[in-house]
């Protein structure tokens, strides 16, 4: 699907001066992370303009890296995992690691080259510009308190509900973000916000806005959509 998207924005007309905003979430749940890191790593090399944010998914498998490494447990055919190694995998890490060919998960991230380690390192926590705020999640409605899931985690990467509520004038940009699947298959699109999550990994469209600078953002953007395959 990612590669259908770029065939498809190059028949839209993408050009090298365009700047290109990538959202988060390239890993976990899809088929073949190692083939998405791959291909993006690739499209940077033709479109220079290129910005990768980090979604929550990059977040979990940096923070497992530095977590407690796994450990043959006493018992054969055990093992013991860190809490947040075991949060990563059960949100979709046992897939990043199958496609990057991990069966002994011992020293998991050695598998992993460091090229793409340099990749998720590098990801942005979010890109501003004159009319826009691209961000993964979202970002906290101004003075509201932060009310996260009872740990030390970025609202940027993890908000919903407070975020999507919001009517709030987000320093008079519009916020353009992922994370939040959108059921119905269709961008959300609203005064302070455009969300393009569309459910691509729940069998959904991928999405992908087309932002004009030279139109002002009370217009409707164009957008993109590969279906399902």
């Amino acid at each position: 699907m990612l590669r259908r998207m770029f065939e498809k924005m190059n028949e839209d007309g993408l050009t090298e001066a365009d700047t290109v905003v990538f959202l988060g979430d390239y890993i976990d749940r899809g088929e073949d992370t190692r083939g998405v890191i791959d291909a993006l790593l690739a499209f940077r090399e033709r479109h220079a303009n290129t910005v990768f944010l980090r979604g929550n998914h990059e977040q979990l498998m940096l923070d497992a890296r530095t977590d407690t490494p796994p450990q043959l447990a006493p018992r054969a055919g055990y093992m013991v995992w860190g809490d947040i190694t075991v949060n990563w995998l059960q949100n979709g890490g046992f897939d990043t690691l199958a496609s990057y060919g991990v069966a002994g998960y011992l020293e998991w991230w050695t598998s992993i080259p460091e090229e793409h380690w340099g990749f998720y390192e590098a990801t942005e926590m979010e890109h501003v510009t004159e009319r826009y705020h691209f961000v993964h999640a979202g970002l906290l409605p101004p003075g509201e308190r932060w009310k996260p899931y009872g740990f030390d985690i970025d609202p940027r990467l993890w908000i919903r509900d407070q975020f999507l509520d919001s009517e709030a004038d987000f320093d008079g940009r519009v916020v353009v973000f992922g994370h939040t699947p959108q059921a119905s298959g269709k961008p959300l699109l609203q005064h302070n916000k455009i969300g393009i999550d569309t459910g691509a990994v729940y069998e959904g469209p991928l999405t992908a806005a087309i932002l004009d600078p030279a139109i002002d953002s009370s217009v409707a953007p164009r957008f993109l959509q590969i279906p399902y395959a």
